[in-house]
């Protein structure tokens, strides 16, 4: 009996093993869709894994949970190492240690939820490949009366540590550098005011000394010269500061990983900001705006004048087809807004839960009335809205509701008109997708819409790291590479040009 508890075991961490590997391929980390699960008694939320190859010989499995306000927590977590075989080395489930003899129902648990999984990663979404249709029944999951504990990566909360720790060591240095350069002018000044003492002392006493001026002019100019020379060295050592603040910054730059790809550019225009700075506030100011966080060098990257590309230079796909989005009250021109994310860009998943996810649609803020960015990369707007939400086209509303990754959401089918036939020969129609709207749409399925009519307000609900509109164009068409209840469909690309921009220098 014994003996078969021991190869059921082993059986199900090896069910453990291949699920991981599979899912790793040539990565050390990677990141589950989720699953809904019910948590605890009462509560809801959803079940996701996270896996991290440690070394060749050695695997961390995370079982992770979220509610629905969005806080996650740590269910389980499992370290596997290979010596001859797989085996489980360490297991903690809601921070407490299992032990070996009570292993088997905790893997024979794992595998039940492990089944879930497959089902979720298998790609038949109709939005995203990774997108997971409501089930009959949810996963449960006992958190044991410990719905209250809260984990959070270490990883990223080392990351954070390290980040203000190189940025305060960076403020201490300037200021230094600040403080003793004002030392070194207040010496100036007072060398400046001794020389006009002694200058006003000789006018007065010339005819009584007049035989001492040759003396007191050498000595004057030696005065003048030092401070020519003290003024020299300052010069200098700001450009020594400058150069060196630069030349840590793009380092760090450097340092950064890959899958930081918004950080590392963030850090190199923040660097050669720095490099024209003309004033130690000037370098300090540039410093102070280093991200610590991936979303908020997307922020940074979005809003700078020096990167910026106005959404008013996109074309839309379609010939007939207006901008999503509008400031209230103005014309739809595209003028104030910026794309944060385009489409198909491969990019870190921007809540945090790792690995990288493909972008079937753009990404649309308004970048017209923001005020501030502060430290938390939270966007601080002078009161007026975030912009209105408006149908690029004539159609019929097919859809609106509440999901937990898009929050509010609209969608709206569009007849095929000669532009989108030209295109795509085959198509039977083509749908938008607009969301994270501000609250419930007050349409229904089968209102009709019309072209740059209000369809809500730019929101940040769902799963969303700031406000703005997430934009989708599916064309329905025979062969399509994606495929739901209404038939085969492609995503495409809603702003696939760009017009000739006009140069700073020239007037429009």
């Amino acid at each position: 009996m014994k003996k078969d508890k021991q190869v059921t075991r082993d059986a199900l961490v090896q069910r453990v093993i291949d699920f991981s590997m599979r899912r790793l391929g040539y990565g050390s980390s990677y990141t589950s869709p989720s699953v809904p699960c019910r948590l605890g008694k009462s509560g809801r939320g959803s079940y996701f894994v996270v896996v991290s190859l440690l070394d060749r010989e050695s695997l961390l499995f995370q079982e992770m949970v979220k509610s629905l306000d969005g806080v996650g927590r740590l269910f389980r977590s499992w370290t596997f190492h290979r010596h001859t075989v797989w085996e489980a080395v360490n297991v903690e489930r809601n921070g407490k240690q299992i032990f070996l003899q009570d292993l088997l129902p905790e893997l024979q648990d794992l595998d039940v939820k492990l089944d879930a999984l497959y089902k979720a990663i298998t790609p038949s979404g109709f939005y995203y490949a990774e997108e997971i249709p409501a089930s009959g029944t949810d996963l449960f999951v006992d958190l044991e009366g410990n719905e209250s504990i809260l984990r959070t990566l270490s990883r990223s909360h080392r990351t954070r540590i390290l980040s203000h720790a190189a940025f305060a060591a960076g403020i201490i240095l300037l200021l230094g550098v600040t403080f003793f350069s004002s030392v070194r002018l207040t010496s100036l000044s007072k060398v400046k005011q001794e020389i006009d003492d002694t200058i006003t002392r000789y006018q007065m006493e010339s005819e009584e000394q007049f035989d001492d001026i040759q003396t007191f002019i050498s000595n004057a100019d030696l005065d003048l010269q030092v401070l020519k020379d003290t003024l020299a060295n300052t010069e200098r050592d700001f450009e020594f500061s400058r150069r060196q603040a630069y030349i840590n910054v793009l380092r760090l730059a450097e340092e950064l990983t890959y899958r930081l790809p918004a950080r590392k550019e963030a850090y190199r225009l923040i660097a050669a900001n720095i490099l024209e700075a003309a004033s130690y506030g000037e370098i300090i100011y540039e410093m102070s705006k280093l991200p610590s966080e991936e979303y908020q060098a997307r922020i940074l990257l979005a809003t700078s004048e020096e990167k910026i590309t106005p959404f008013s230079l996109y074309e839309p796909v379609f010939t007939d087809m207006v901008y999503p989005v509008r400031i209230p009250g103005k014309a739809n021109d595209g003028k104030g807004f910026r794309i944060t994310s385009g489409f198909m860009d491969k990019r870190i998943d921007p809540l945090g839960s790792g690995g990288y996810q493909p972008h079937y649609a753009v990404d649309i803020m308004n970048v017209a009335n923001i005020s501030l960015i502060n430290y938390a990369g939270e966007i601080i707007r002078d009161g007026n809205p975030a912009g209105d939400v408006v149908a690029v086209a004539d159609g019929t509303v097919t859809q609106t509701g509440f999901d937990e990754r898009y929050g509010w959401f609209v969608e709206i089918e569009h007849e095929i008109n000669d532009s989108v036939r030209k295109a795509y020969p085959r198509a039977t129609f083509w749908r938008t997708f607009y969301s994270h709207l501000v609250e419930k749409p007050s349409f229904a399925f089968g209102d009709k819409v019309a072209v740059n009519q209000k369809l809500g307000d730019i929101g940040s609900t769902g799963a969303s790291t700031g406000p703005h509109l997430h934009f989708e164009v599916r064309v329905m068409r025979p062969g399509g590479k994606y495929y739901s209840s209404t038939g085969h469909f492609d995503k495409i690309n809603p702003f696939p040009r760009k017009r000739p921009s006009v140069p700073r220098n020239m007037t429009p």
